[in-house]
């Protein structure tokens, strides 16, 4: 429920707060004054696109500030989608605000926290719902009327289910269609990267078999300098008991060890000595151990030497480089996948078939459901056209097949009238004049919105083209929907204006730098009698009016 709405620098608006209340809030005043200002600003705080001709002029920007109450018992999809949507919750409250700059910018926030303009539409789709004083001209589309249907029949997820079903279907269509375009093409790809990849698969180049191949033929090809070098070094280290540097540090050790007991102090120098003696008795070891694992065979490294060279010609004849071969195979094998994937068309004839097989279940299941809730919903509509004094109109609802599936199903849905008994099925495009027109729209709006689970209705001026003892009607109708929801609606009828639980008056003031601005004030019982009669025309029958007004607010 809407509680309250704050205006600065809006339009025609300085500085606007009015607070709301449950049941019928009536909105009247001159035209001109600034009525359906009010709603356009609401429709900005849920997602409305902005311009900078909506900033009053001077004001550096406008301030727009919504508050509503939220239920959690009834208002649990609201909670949720606040939750899921990251906002914090506030005990009850919703808050929205946005701001708008004359460079056409604007930012908005949800409870104090920055939101986009698709939050703020999909939270105004769940708070608030808008019947304007041209709904009528929307009903004059089909896709309008099949979408208002879809939602007072509460078939929404299951529209949804079959639109992204057709999505699918058509994406398999396309799969197939651009298949068949490509075949040709595909066809070369696939020869090439098959050859590309039968010259790797003959190759059969191992995981890290490139870098072990490298080590061993480098060892190989340096085999007697290796041998020379290590025998070389044994020799020196073991040599005989003059001249090996084993021999030489075992001398130093028993030279000094022998004089420990003269000088304590030249203990930490036998350690280092004794470290250095057991350090290379173990690089002599490693040399013997080296030189027994050395094998220098000719044919190996010749064998070695082929395998580089089959190596280097791949990688040559791909333009790759040598280690990067195993991984351009697992490439080729993803890719070759994906051709043969995309060559086959008869595997994705199958699917695109599967794929419309699922939508057509689906937009099965969606054509029953709207052929079972048509007929309440039109005798319902019908019910109100007889209450607006449209006696012999009938409302009915065409539900016919398509030739060609579509996103929405498989049905074309259409609004008609009968004007009377004997008459023909007309579309609304039809109805002879535009009242006509407005009451079918409202009847329509009403039957719709009884059913919506929105808690706040707007509904601006679709009383236009209606009059006398129809705006009785149009009245009980408004009043009637205010016991189940929060309706606020902006009127020129004295009739529907005596119905409404709370009545504001918009009115223009004169500002001291001569430009006019509008401001709205709650009505009491007797401010109330005086719009009334006015609304009603008031001038040379004074009295008549205020009469009426009373007589009106009585009923």
């Amino acid at each position: 429920m809407l509680k309250t709405l704050s205006l600065q620098n809006f339009v025609i608006v300085n500085s606007l707060e009015i607070d709301f209340q449950q049941g019928l809030t009536v909105l009247t005043g001159e035209t001109g004054a600034g009525k359906s200002i009010l709603f356009d600003a609401l429709g900005l705080l849920l997602g409305d696109r902005a311009n900078s001709l909506q900033i009053k002029p001077g004001a550096n920007r406008a301030d727009l500030t919504a508050e509503f109450h939220i239920e959690p018992s009834l208002d649990a999809s609201t909670l949720n989608w606040l939750s899921e949507a990251g906002f914090d919750s506030l005990d009850g409250s919703l808050l929205i605000r946005r701001s708008l700059e004359p460079s056409g910018r604007s930012r908005a926030w949800i409870n104090g926290q920055p939101a986009t303009l698709s939050q703020l539409k999909e939270l105004g789709e769940q708070l608030v719902e808008l019947h304007g004083q041209h709904a009528h001209q929307a009903l004059l589309r089909t896709s309008a009327q099949r979408e208002l249907f879809d939602r007072h029949a509460g078939l929404g997820p299951l529209v949804e289910k079959v639109a992204l079903a057709h999505q699918a279907w058509q994406e398999r269509v396309e799969a197939l269609d651009s298949a068949q375009a490509k075949a040709n093409r595909l066809a070369e790809e696939l020869s090439q990267l098959e050859w590309r990849l039968q010259l790797l698969e003959d190759l059969d180049l191992q995981e890290g078999e490139w870098e072990a191949i490298n080590e061993e033929h480098q060892r190989l090809g340096h085999g007697a300098e290796l041998l020379g070098a290590v025998e070389s070094s044994l020799l020196q280290l073991e040599g005989d008991e003059s001249s090996g540097l084993i021999s030489i540090g075992q001398t130093i050790q028993q030279k000094l060890g022998s004089l420990i007991d003269k000088d304590p102090r030249l203990g930490e120098l036998i350690n280092l000595i004794d470290a250095a003696v057991i350090n290379l008795e173990e690089a002599a070891s490693e040399c013997r151990h080296y030189l027994g694992k050395l094998d220098i065979d000719p044919g190996r490294f010749q064998q070695l030497d082929s395998r580089l060279q089959a190596i280097f010609e791949a990688a040559r004849r791909l333009k790759e480089r040598p280690e990067s071969l195993c991984v351009l195979q697992t490439e080729l094998v993803e890719q070759k996948s994906e051709l043969d994937a995309a060559s086959d068309l008869g595997t994705l004839k199958v699917k695109a078939d599967q794929a419309f097989e699922a939508y057509r279940e689906l937009a099965k299941t969606l054509s029953a459901e709207r052929q079972k809730a048509a007929r309440p919903f039109a005798k319902e509509v019908t019910r109100w056209l007889h209450e607006l004094a449209m006696t012999g109109m009938r409302f009915e609802i065409r539900l016919e097949p398509r030739t060609e599936p579509a996103s929405f199903g498989m049905d074309q849905l259409e609004f008609l009238v009968t004007q009377h008994a004997q008459g023909p099925e007309l579309p609304l495009a039809k109805v002879a004049s535009g009242g006509e027109l407005s009451r079918v729209s409202l009847a329509i709006a009403a039957v719709a919105a009884q059913a919506t689970r929105t808690s706040t209705l707007l509904f601006d001026e679709v009383d236009v083209g209606i009059g006398g003892n129809t705006g009785h009607v149009v009245g009980r109708l408004l009043q009637e929907l205010g016991k189940h929801h929060q309706v606020l609606a902006v009127t020129h009828l004295p009739q529907v204006a005596a119905r409404g639980h709370q009545h504001l008056r918009v009115q223009k003031q004169p500002q001291a730098d001569g430009t006019n601005a509008s401001e709205v004030v709650g009505l009491d019982h007797d401010q109330r009698i005086e719009e009334i009669a006015r609304m009603l025309g008031d001038e040379g029958v004074r009295q008549s009016s205020v009469k009426m007004a009373r007589e009106l607010l009585s009923l």
